[in-house]
């Protein structure tokens, strides 16, 4: 019965950190995403806006017959600069669309899914503990009546007993591997990320 118990808080204890600690730093992360992508989105406007004056300069240059050269330079920082920046939108569409926006549609699907099966699970261990509970009782009222179906009851409550505890265990294992299917998602969509930036550097 103890052992049973530390299984369901354990699993009771694995929704909670989903629903609580895990979701809310989800949602956060998409808040802060949001964030780093407005900021990403005016540092590329301001990059774009300085370059354009680095262009009219080196156009200017390219027009004296001293500084052509400086001139042509200037003009191809600038080019250079509008590739780059190309390449950043490509990381950046890909931090929103595959990232962010997955991350926040998860989340608030996860939220009413954890919920559900955290209250499912409540609820048929109440039962399930219910009933074996009601069988112990009669099982020492029919052993104190010397009942003859006494040896029926022991069966009947072993096998309540056994189905709890295949029940309970079964359960703190799904919870677990829910736990671990949030991580993994996190750490995966992350690591694609990472993979384009990684990609865009090689370019640089």
């Amino acid at each position: 019965a103890l052992e049973m118990d530390l299984s369901y808080r354990s699993t009771i204890s694995i929704y909670k950190s989903i629903l609580e600690q895990f979701n809310p730093a989800l949602e956060n992360l998409v808040y802060l995403g949001n964030n780093y992508l407005r900021a990403f989105h005016a540092l590329s406007k301001a990059a774009e806006v300085y370059f354009k004056a680095i262009e009219k300069i080196g156009e200017q240059a390219l027009q004296s017959s001293t500084s052509h050269m400086l001139g042509e330079i200037l003009m191809q920082m600038s080019d250079m600069q509008r590739l780059l920046s190309s390449d950043l939108e490509v990381v950046a569409q890909t931090f929103r669309v595959d990232l962010l926006q997955h991350m926040e549609k998860n989340t608030k699907m996860d939220v009413q899914f954890i919920s559900e099966s955290q209250k499912q699970y409540e609820l048929e261990y109440q039962r399930r503990a219910a009933n074996l509970d009601k069988c112990m009782a009669e099982l020492w009222r029919m052993e104190r009546a010397r009942d003859k179906n006494v040896r029926e009851m022991k069966e009947n409550v072993m096998r309540l007993r056994s189905e709890m505890q295949a029940f309970v265990s079964g359960s703190q294992r799904e919870a677990e591997l829910e736990e671990k299917r949030r991580y993994r998602f996190l750490a995966e969509k992350h690591q694609m990320l990472y993979n384009t930036l990684l990609q865009f550097y090689s370019r640089v």
